[in-house]
């Protein structure tokens, strides 16, 4: 006489079956790179057929600079690649280096021993002028902004600038 199974454990060997399907798929999925919980959900869903999928999918190569949660990291060694072109703009200049600078763009005008005038000059001129004694604390030097001529030595900026080398 055959032995008849209840249909409840029939049900239940199947459930238990496709349980240990879907746990070997996340299993393998995990082995290959690939999310096990995503993976245990597909084989729950798929059955058998999740774990033959997952055998012809090629496994996921981690980038070393990526975290498991998908974002990315970095270190002062090891800056991520990806975040190069979002580069800070550099730091506006300081008000003593925009001082500066506009006092080396300026352009000066000076009077020779002839007292012909001479210039335009940028400050780098007049420093070789300084160095060769061709230009002195007597010569009067003139830029644009100053009222008059004026002599070098009543111009303490001027003359701090001809002393840098």
């Amino acid at each position: 006489m055959p032995q008849t199974t209840d249909p409840h454990t029939h049900m239940l060997m199947s459930f238990i079956l496709l349980l240990l399907i879907a746990s070997f798929t996340a299993y393998y999925a995990s082995r290959k790179g690939r999310n096990p919980f995503i993976w245990f959900v597909i084989g729950t869903l798929l059955g058998i057929f999740a774990p033959i999928i997952l055998i012809f999918l090629p496994p996921v190569v981690k980038n070393e600079t990526t975290r498991v949660d998908g974002e990315p990291t970095m270190s002062i060694s090891r800056p991520d690649p990806s975040l190069h072109h979002e580069a800070l703009p550099p730091p506006l200049p300081t008000a003593e280096e925009l001082k500066r600078q506009q006092e080396e763009d300026k352009l000066w005008y000076y009077l020779d021993q002839n007292h012909q005038q001479v210039g335009p000059v940028s400050i780098v001129a007049l420093r070789e002028l300084w160095n060769t004694g061709r230009l002195e604390l007597t010569s009067y030097v003139w830029a644009e902004g100053m009222n008059q001529w004026e002599k070098v030595d009543s111009l303490p900026d001027l003359k701090a600038a001809l002393h840098k080398s």
